[in-house]
């Protein structure tokens, strides 16, 4: 880490402020001034890696993963329209079970931080809301060949008087879950 002079008086300055108002927040600003007064500024990057990191989310999964908790919400909103054999129709699909977004690997997905993020500190995606979204398991190729299928029909869906998918649309969208055997 580099600080111009310039910054480190600012940095002064607000350390002064911090102080004069007993101001009680997370950042020790004793020890940020003793960093940055003994020339340890390598020591911030240290003890602070929440806060100092070069991490930054790829613009793509964002994309990726704001499309495919959109396509889960429609899904999970239109099931709930359904009537009792349509309703039945799409379980026979999904293998016996209701459709449930159930998150993404916590793991090896960079999705689930982003998910989390979305809906736990930005509150998008409500419906979502105090679910455990750790899949445990690689979604995201699944999730994308279903938003293939979705994308054309979501297309659409704007046309249509009441914005939900048909009980065959939710069934083709997740048919496209798993690949073809051959």
């Amino acid at each position: 880490m580099k600080l111009s002079d310039g910054e480190k008086i600012i940095i002064g300055m607000l350390a002064d402020i911090h102080k004069a108002m007993d101001i009680d927040g997370e950042t020790d600003v004793k020890r940020l001034m003793s960093c940055i007064y003994g020339g340890h500024l390598w020591s911030l990057k240290w003890d602070w890696q929440g806060l100092l990191h070069d991490h930054e989310d790829d613009p793509q999964v964002v994309k990726e993963t704001c499309d495919i908790m959109d396509m889960w919400s429609l899904i999970e909103r239109s099931f709930g329209l359904l009537e009792d054999a349509e309703k039945q129709k799409v379980r026979d699909a999904n293998h016996g079970h209701d459709p449930q977004f159930n998150g993404f690997d916590g793991n090896n997905e960079g999705h689930f931080s982003v998910a989390k993020h979305l809906v736990d500190d930005m509150g998008r995606f409500e419906d979502f809301k105090g679910r455990y979204m750790n899949s445990h398991s690689q979604v995201v190729p699944h999730y994308l060949r279903m938003y293939r299928v979705f994308e054309p029909i979501r297309d659409q869906l704007g046309m249509r008087p009441n914005v939900a998918l048909t009980a065959d649309e939710l069934v083709t969208i997740l048919e496209a879950k798993y690949p073809a055997k051959t």
